[in-house]
């Protein structure tokens, strides 16, 4: 069975993360890999139809986090917790001991303790699966060496979300589950839960809310373990069973 982490820290005295503080968390998870592990997740992935893929995904931040719009920042008062999951046991494992090393972090300036290590079983899920999203789902083509960003209400959207799913499928050698009739339903495609945010240089644009995968359980499974959408090894497209205790987001 794979398992997600969930790692809980606190600041040593409050502070203050840019609200498009992603790619610190990217680049923190590389470091607590052991280098070959994190070279080969940098420059390699896994090859699949569409290029290469970074078998992994996180969530945003959750916890103290009191958002100013003027500074562009949140201010962390005190315990954050970050979600990472991948479909690589292995991968986790590492991750896990990398932490075990290092319980003072640095993430974009801010000095870190982490206080909890929690490993979650992530079972292949019912079919009819609701998921719950936990960084915003995106869903994008490339048209004019610009990214065009699909709707939650757009029938593009819930497409791309499949064919997405299946190709990751594929790569990790779960034909069956690639080949099966299945579909998702965005539950929740209102205003609010539009998201736009930045990741170094590029505007991304997402949405939050449920999901169902109706079809066969394991492409639930993919999208819990690699993220639902694109971008999830920048932090985009992490979700959850909905209705689970633990999955509750707190802020």
């Amino acid at each position: 069975m794979t398992h997600r982490i969930a790692i809980t820290m606190v600041p040593e005295t409050a502070g203050d993360l840019s609200f498009s503080y992603r790619e610190a968390v990217q680049g923190l998870i590389y470091h607590l890999l052991p280098e070959e592990t994190s070279r080969w997740l940098h420059e390699e992935g896994i090859a699949t139809e569409r290029g290469r893929w970074k078998p992994f995904v996180f969530s945003r931040l959750m916890g103290k986090l009191h958002p100013d719009t003027s500074t562009k920042t949140f201010r962390v008062t005190g315990p954050i917790t970050l979600k990472v999951a991948s479909p690589l046991e292995e991968l986790v494992e590492k991750l896990v001991l990398g932490l075990v090393k290092n319980r003072a972090l640095v993430l974009a300036g801010l000095p870190l303790k982490v206080v909890g290590l929690e490993l979650e079983p992530v079972p292949t899920p019912p079919p009819n699966a609701l998921l719950v999203a936990r960084a915003p789902v995106t869903v994008y083509v490339k048209e004019n060496g610009r990214r065009r960003y699909f709707g939650a209400h757009e029938p593009e959207f819930p497409r791309r979300l499949l064919e997405n799913l299946r190709v990751k499928a594929r790569a990790l050698g779960l034909t069956e589950a690639a080949q099966a009739e299945a579909r998702i339903l965005p539950l929740d495609p209102v205003p609010h839960n539009k998201k736009v945010e930045r990741y170094r240089n590029l505007i991304i644009e997402g949405w939050m809310g449920r999901y169902r995968i109706e079809g066969h359980p394991e492409l639930a499974w993919v999208a819990l373990t690699s993220g639902l959408g694109a971008l999830g090894s920048q932090g985009f497209g992490f979700v959850e069973v909905a209705g689970d205790r633990r999955n509750r987001e707190n802020r």
